[in-house]
């Protein structure tokens, strides 16, 4: 069998990713041809906002960039304020345009934290002078080992599949960079820097 190429798995990750919400309006919609009301227009509002939350999440972490591109801080609270939830806060502590390339570094570094929190958590962002800090509180963290090891030495690891593909795209974005990547992990913490 052939090994899936990485855009394959980005496909995958992000068709996995809005198929919850995009069900949650199409079955919000089904309702509301039964007679429904209220309820049914505020699940097909949640439920398109976080789609579309996502989509620009996406296009921020898979899409292409260039040099000179920027993004907003602004831009980057707005979305992640609809990918967020009850269970998964952020705390965006950031000024002013960010470089489309740091953006995309750090919405990979999100992917690769959303993974350690299967119970959800609290990420907060900073930027300090020209490097990035993520730190991530949680009560239950799932660290697997052969995914955050490579990470730790900006090596993609050996097995990818379409939930872990941020791993192996995280380090090619922080080479473009020339940044290294600092990673320390508690059983209740995970700090990041690059």
């Amino acid at each position: 069998m052939l090994k899936p190429n990485i855009h394959e798995l980005v496909a995958s990750r992000i068709c996995h990713d809005l198929i919850s919400p995009i069900g949650a309006c199409a079955n919000g919609t089904e309702l509301l041809g039964m007679g429904g009301g209220e309820e049914e227009i505020n699940l097909i509002a949640q439920s398109a906002a976080n789609a579309s939350g996502r989509v620009r999440f996406f296009r921020i972490a898979f899409g292409h960039c260039e040099d000179k591109q920027t993004v907003s801080a602004s831009e980057i609270q707005s979305i992640l304020k609809t990918v967020g939830s009850d269970r998964l806060t952020f705390d965006v502590r950031i000024k002013g345009d960010v470089r489309r390339n740091e953006a995309q570094a750090l919405f990979l570094a999100i992917l690769c934290v959303e993974r350690a929190l299967p119970r959800g958590g609290d990420v907060c962002l900073k930027r300090l002078d020209d490097a990035w800090s993520i730190s991530v509180d949680a009560e239950t963290m799932l660290i697997t080992e052969a995914l955050w090891n490579p990470l730790s030495n900006r090596r993609a690891p050996d097995e990818v599949i379409p939930a872990t593909v941020s791993f192996a795209l995280l380090p090619k974005a922080l080479a473009s960079l020339g940044r290294n990547i600092g990673i320390r992990m508690t059983d209740t913490r995970i700090l990041m820097q690059f």
